[in-house]
């Protein structure tokens, strides 16, 4: 089984059901969902969506792993609670933007409180990750990474944290140049007025996917305590 930290909005949150609609696939259940996207015929649009519909809509802030001997979902499932509890949301301005060459929510400009977040993650929880093993390193094209982004992978078991992390949510795997413009003017045309308004940032999700190349799904919620004026001052 391997596991994940990530930040997904409440069920309720009017963005949640849009992205399920999108991807087909609710973030939470894990059930399917019947949609009809207006711009997109059934195969274009499943496509599409097919790499990040396995995974749900999320961002990221500690990429999947394996749990170490002698650690379990239930004690890293306390230690989340705990270490939410001690949070305070946060406001992130966002919107849909190409990273790399798929579509994604992403914030309007970088948030040092965001980043601090997620370093905190990726550090507090990392002896819950067993070891990258040499079979783990020969599925990955090490070639494209930088020297910063392979010792990161080396050390922490991701390449994308601390100053290389993007806090993004993806709607797309990659899209070829000449489709990026309509596919931009569909998401827009779906997302509407969703894909500008702030994300409150206040809870995190533990993932779990549970047995190899299954779907993840939401193991817990665990919402932040405190009050964002409180965080903004510590």
């Amino acid at each position: 089984m391997r596991c994940a930290i990530y930040f997904v909005p409440p069920p309720d949150d009017p963005l949640t059901a849009a992205s399920a609609e999108w991807l087909r696939r609710d973030a939470y259940t894990g059930a399917g969902v019947a949609s009809q996207i207006e711009g997109l015929t059934e195969r274009d649009h499943a496509f599409l969506t097919a790499l990040p519909r396995r995974y749900g809509f999320h961002a990221t802030l500690k990429s999947p792993f394996r749990l170490a001997d002698g650690k379990s979902v239930h004690e890293l499932e306390r230690q989340l609670n705990s270490f939410c509890g001690r949070l305070a949301p946060l406001s992130l301005p966002v919107r849909i933007a190409l990273v790399d060459a798929a579509f994604a929510i992403v914030p309007l400009a970088r948030d040092p409180d965001l980043d601090m977040l997620a370093a905190r993650v990726v550090t507090e929880f990392d002896a819950f990750r067993s070891q990258l093993t040499e079979i783990d390193l020969a599925r990955r094209d090490v070639s494209r990474l930088t020297g910063r982004q392979l010792a990161n992978l080396m050390n922490w078991g991701a390449p994308n944290v601390f100053d290389q992390f993007r806090f993004h949510m993806t709607l797309t795997g990659p899209i070829d140049h000449l489709e990026r413009d309509h596919v931009e003017t569909v998401l827009t045309r779906h997302f509407g007025d969703l894909a500008s308004t702030p994300l409150d940032i206040a809870q995190l999700i533990l993932a779990v996917e549970p047995e190899l190349h299954a779907p993840f799904i939401v193991h817990s919620r665990h919402k932040f305590a405190l009050r964002a004026a409180t965080a903004r001052r510590a």
